[in-house]
């Protein structure tokens, strides 16, 4: 038991939050992502998602202060990775750019896959 007081002491203070905390937290947020909006009351998938998301990130010296957190998805949270911003507007802007980014690269792929599927039944027909 003395080992793991003292590996503890010396690792310091848990990264993770507690569930009471993170529940502060999306109770302080309405349940919604603060960067895309994402309703977690509307579905309990989207529940599932919600994140707490540190707007100075923890690996760069951000505090685990009230006012420094904030709920986000994850696609969100991963978004905006490391990034380190003046305010939660300024970030929101960036992972709603990124966001968008994304969107397009996604819409690009999915009309290739879509036409050369169609290549390929329309192929297979006229044999």
């Amino acid at each position: 038991m003395a080992f793991k007081r003292l590996k503890a002491l010396l690792r310091g203070p848990s990264l993770r939050l507690s569930r009471g905390d993170a529940m502060k937290i999306f109770r302080r947020d309405h349940f919604k992502c603060q960067y895309c909006g994402l309703d977690g009351l509307a579905r309990f998938e989207n529940w599932l998602i919600l994140t707490v998301d540190h707007l100075h990130p923890a690996a760069r010296g951000g505090s685990r202060r009230m006012d420094n957190l904030l709920t986000a998805c994850q696609p969100c949270n991963v978004l905006k990775g490391k990034h380190v911003f003046a305010s939660r507007e300024e970030a929101q802007q960036f992972v709603l750019a990124r966001r968008a980014e994304w969107r397009h690269l996604y819409d690009v792929q999915r009309k290739t896959l879509s036409s050369s599927r169609q290549a390929a039944h329309s192929t297979r027909s006229t044999e």
